[in-house]
């Protein structure tokens, strides 16, 4: 009997509770939530760079700007020819000229005054005025195009601020000519975003929208941040059997810099939760 039930317990598998450890804690490195090289959508040469190393800059700040000196001119002379109105004038005077001749030929014409001959050549005459004032509005609206055509192409030599950050590089000074490469490069650092590649077997346990708690290397101002889970990998590499984790930490005063060693702890995920099976 008891060796039957022996091979009995031999065939279960057996389960071993195992208690809730700490808190999973991983490495990480804080860095900015967002890094842009700005530049030029134009070719040229470098007029003036607006900002240093290190400075703040917000939203559609101006950046620098490119020489522009015949973009400017152009800009004057387009403005100068969508403003001028004397050539649609000159054509509503003969358009209304021909209005009034047709109305009165046509008069003459009704009481046998005046021939067809010259009924149809007002009417040609008035045809021909409306066609010309048309022209002109056609002319006009063409200038105020080509005026904003040259408005564009002056704007494009103004290098704008993308996003509000620090500048973190000046890689062009005035006088440098450049095609289409940066002259700045611009770190968010609020908020920040922290880098982490967890082990496999954490897959499925670190979601989106979980909370957790960031321990910089450097103790800055205060020991600990509070940091959200913003984004996780959907592919776990297969040489380091990791995948990546990105958590955003909040930082309106900039006091905590980017590029700092730091360790995430999970509250929501311990190092071993469940039962394991043997």
């Amino acid at each position: 009997m008891l060796k039957t039930l022996g091979v009995a317990l031999a065939v279960l598998p057996i389960c071993v509770a195992v208690q809730a450890g700490d808190p999973v804690e991983l490495n990480c490195r804080i860095e900015p939530h967002v890094r842009v090289d700005v530049s030029s959508s134009a070719e040229g040469v470098v007029s003036e760079v607006m900002v240093s190393k290190n400075a703040s800059v917000e939203v559609g700040q101006v950046l620098a700007k490119l020489e522009a000196s015949l973009e400017a001119a152009t800009v004057d002379l387009r403005q100068l020819q969508a403003e001028l109105e004397s050539d649609v004038d000159a054509q509503e005077l003969a358009y209304e000229f021909a209005t009034r001749n047709l109305k009165r030929v046509k008069g003459l014409y009704d009481k046998k005054a005046a021939s067809f001959a010259e009924l149809d050549k007002s009417k040609t005459e008035h045809e021909l005025a409306a066609q010309q004032l048309q022209q002109a509005k056609d002319r006009q609206r063409q200038a105020v195009m080509e005026y904003k055509r040259a408005q564009a192409d002056l704007e494009r030599r103004t290098v704008l601020s993308p996003i509000e950050g620090v500048v973190t590089e000046r890689y062009k000074e005035p006088g440098e000519h450049i095609y289409f490469e940066p002259i700045v490069q611009i770190a968010q650092l609020d908020p920040l975003k922290v880098e982490v590649f967890a082990p496999a077997h954490l897959y499925g346990k670190i979601k989106i929208g979980m909370n957790a708690v960031v321990t910089p290397e450097l103790l800055i101002v205060r020991k600990h941040y509070n940091a959200r889970v913003e984004e996780v990998d959907k592919v776990i590499d297969a040489p380091s059997n990791t995948f990546g984790i990105n958590l955003s930490i909040p930082n309106p005063r900039l006091d905590l810099p980017s590029g700092l060693k730091c360790k995430v702890a999970f509250p929501d995920v311990a190092s071993q939760t469940g039962l394991l099976d043997n």
